[in-house]
């Protein structure tokens, strides 16, 4: 079945996150002045403001910060989903990441639960980071 939900439309500044996707690698921002991470991207340096930054690997790993298991249907691609958890994800460099949980029945989802990325292929050109229980 072919993958009908919205899809990311990456710009020249995100587009190596994407890539990185790709690859089954998460790709977060870091600013070497601030010695910070950062999601989602930006031009500037949340802490100092710098424009000086690179691509680095995150690890992956994280922990729950917050979840909501999702009932109503606000999208008709996500009808035979329902229900699904969506998150927050604190990543162990810092940035928080919104996020499906997947692969863990709702009852087993607590704040603080540790998690690691899933690659989820979702076409043949785009990658989603989505976590699953570590």
């Amino acid at each position: 079945m072919a993958y009908d939900k919205p899809l990311p439309n990456p710009d020249e500044n995100t587009q190596p996150f994407f890539d990185g996707l790709k690859d089954h690698k998460l790709l977060l921002q870091y600013f070497p002045s601030a010695d910070h991470y950062q999601y989602p991207y930006s031009d500037r340096c949340y802490k100092d403001w710098s424009t000086d930054w690179e691509w680095r690997e995150s690890a992956g790993n994280g922990e729950v910060y917050t979840w909501v298991r999702m009932h109503q249907l606000y999208h008709p691609s996500w009808k035979a989903e329902i229900p699904y958890t969506l998150a927050v994800v604190q990543l162990d460099e810092g940035p928080r990441m919104h996020t499906n949980l997947v692969n863990v029945p709702v009852e087993d989802v607590h704040v603080g639960m540790r998690v690691k990325v899933h690659f989820d292929d979702v076409t043949d050109e785009v990658t989603l980071p989505k976590f699953e229980p570590a």
